[in-house]
């Protein structure tokens, strides 16, 4: 993986080979709410919600904010990295088969 953008594809071919899973990326453009994280989505009712990052990128104040609200309220968040992501899609995939 070369960037932020590879690690976004990854993701999102997980999502496509899950059952009953939709998601969005929320756009990054001003309008919307800071922090919020890179995909949201549903499988089966349950949510979920996946921040991207490559090499030493951290998440910013916003994004923890957002991050702690969400798993406040019941959302299953992970924060999936280049060096993570090929774990975090069979832990993905086997949070899916539970839903």
């Amino acid at each position: 993986m070369k960037n932020e953008g590879d690690v976004k594809k990854r993701v999102a071919a997980v999502f496509k080979d899950t059952s009953h899973c939709w998601y969005f990326m929320p756009p990054a453009n001003g309008y919307g709410r800071s922090g919020i994280p890179d995909f949201v989505g549903c499988v089966r009712g349950s949510m979920f919600a996946v921040e991207t990052k490559f090499g030493k990128g951290t998440t910013t104040a916003n994004q923890e904010r957002e991050i702690m609200a969400l798993t406040h309220n019941g959302c299953r968040v992970w924060v999936v990295r280049d060096t993570n992501v090929d774990t975090w899609a069979a832990e993905f995939m086997e949070w899916a088969a539970k839903c």
